[in-house]
């Protein structure tokens, strides 16, 4: 029998949603925690994260360091947003991001909050002030590095060895519970004959992907100083619920610090990487398989409003500077008959070195309207869903490569679709672009897809969505706090 497209999108969705949100009694998902949606998906070349696998610095020539300067700023710029939870992480607020002018930065609204927040002042003694520095420069570091071009020095702030491992074993802790998801997921919507294998992986395979779960965990811990960074933070929080002053500044100082520039565009930006860096070559990347079979599951799975863009259908649209011409016949409606769909999924963490979200958990400190906070809304007004100018921030980002999607009439109907998209444009499906051609400020490239018989194949990786993090109620001073005890 034939489905509509929007059926299989919200298959293909609920399969996504539920291997890297969702989850049960082994791996509990976070009730802060919200998935946005990408759409198109943002194609990444290998060598485009090259700065992520291999540092900046570490470059042999100046020609080479300039070049990951500018990934790195591609990266920035484009991972500089504040989440919606009403809407997907759309082209135009892609494209916006280049702009001198774009709005809601996440870096330059941190940045302001910090600049015009009060905070609360109780002076520290001097071994809570040496404490407080100590376990600060055990979070984060300050390097001298030499420019290979001028021979200047700049001192920049990066992630310690000890917030590297801790983001690198959180990473395959969150590779391994989105197996255990994934699998679990798959078994769950299994019918008809091509269900067997997925259902008696699971029935037979259970504890073993539990396991790698709580392996993965417990190396978080052992190896990761998951315990460590988490009890830092909670003194980090505790002690400067009463003396804000000295945190404030060294967190602006370290958010200078995080800047850098690249020759190219001429303006610096806040740096920032993802753990793993080599994402592209890593062994954390979970095979999804999703059939026509599966529609009425996803009828099942409860879309929760931190899903955003859970209601967006799912048929075929056009993007970037090229023109779509009368394109109304395929819609989220068409109707599609067999249908199979796989590609690799994985997980990166999103390392902000100058940015300190533990800032927004603090209740010493508060924003006055007109004294330098000339927003309308406060960042958030913790509510459920939360309205305001900073609500949460992306956390990790999620890949999906090596798209194959088996089925003669979307074939069809795809090349239909090219067929009426001028050249620049491109073809995409939910998170997925399928072709056309895409910018990275200066730079051009192109994305295809390639069709065979009724396969089409789209190769290389794309950011799909991205797991975000409510900050809850912010400001939030304590209760005992006096506005003459603001400064």
């Amino acid at each position: 029998m034939p489905f509509p497209l929007n059926d299989l999108g919200n298959a293909v969705r609920a399969q996504i949603y539920q291997t890297v949100v969702g989850g049960d009694a082994t791996v509990k998902p976070s009730p802060n925690t919200f998935f946005t949606w990408v759409t198109p998906g943002l194609p990444f070349t290998e060598n485009e994260l090259d700065f992520a696998a291999d540092g900046i610095f570490s470059a042999p020539d100046a020609e080479t360091q300039n070049k990951r300067v500018m990934h790195a700023y591609n990266l920035s710029t484009l991972l500089d947003f504040i989440p919606d939870v009403e809407g997907p992480y759309g082209v135009e607020r892609q494209e916006a991001m280049y702009k001198p002018d774009a709005e809601k930065r996440l870096s330059e609204i941190y940045r302001q909050i910090l600049r015009f927040s009060k905070v609360a002042h109780y002076e520290l003694t001097d071994a809570e002030k040496a404490k407080l520095e100590k376990f600060n420069n055990l979070l984060w570091e300050k390097k001298t590095v030499k420019d290979l071009i001028t021979d200047e020095e700049k001192e920049v702030t990066e992630a310690s060895a000890m917030m590297l491992a801790y983001s690198e074993k959180m990473a395959a802790y969150l590779d391994a519970a989105a197996e255990y998801n994934s699998k679990r997921a798959a078994a769950a919507g299994a019918t008809g004959p091509d269900g067997k294998v997925a259902s008696a992986d699971w029935i037979l395979n259970q504890k073993n992907y539990a396991l790698k779960v709580k392996a993965a965990m417990d190396a978080w811990t052992s190896g990761g100083y998951r315990n460590e960074v988490d009890k830092i933070n909670a003194y980090i929080n505790q002690t400067t619920e009463r003396s804000l002053a000295l945190w404030k500044q060294s967190l602006e100082e370290r958010y200078d610090a995080a800047l850098i520039a690249t020759p190219e565009v001429g303006v610096s930006f806040p740096y920032t990487t993802l753990v793993p860096g080599d994402i592209a070559k890593s062994a954390g990347w979970t095979e999804i398989g999703v059939t026509h079979n599966y529609t009425e599951w996803s009828k099942d799975q409860t879309n929760t409003s931190w899903n955003a863009g859970a209601g967006v259908g799912w048929g075929f649209f056009s993007f970037n500077a090229g023109v779509r011409q009368d394109n109304t016949e395929y819609t989220e409606n068409h109707q599609v008959n067999d249908f199979k769909l796989k590609f690799e999924l994985a997980q990166a963490v999103i390392v902000r070195a100058g940015f300190y979200p533990e800032f927004f958990a603090n209740r010493g400190w508060i924003l006055r309207k007109g004294e330098g906070w000339t927003f309308d809304d406060m960042p958030s007004d913790g509510a459920r869903p939360p309205k305001g100018e900073f609500i949460g921030y992306a956390t990790q980002a999620i890949f999906a490569r090596n798209l194959e999607v088996t089925s003669s009439d979307f074939v069809s109907a795809y090349n239909a679709t090219t067929s009426k998209t001028e050249v620049s444009g491109g073809v995409g499906w939910g998170p997925f672009r399928l072709s056309g051609g895409y910018s990275r400020s200066s730079s051009h490239e192109d994305f295809k897809a390639t069709v065979d018989g009724e396969t089409l194949r789209v190769p290389g990786m794309q950011i799909i969505g991205f797991v975000n993090h409510l900050i809850g109620k912010a400001p939030n001073p304590l209760e005992e706090l006096k506005d003459a005890d603001f400064e």
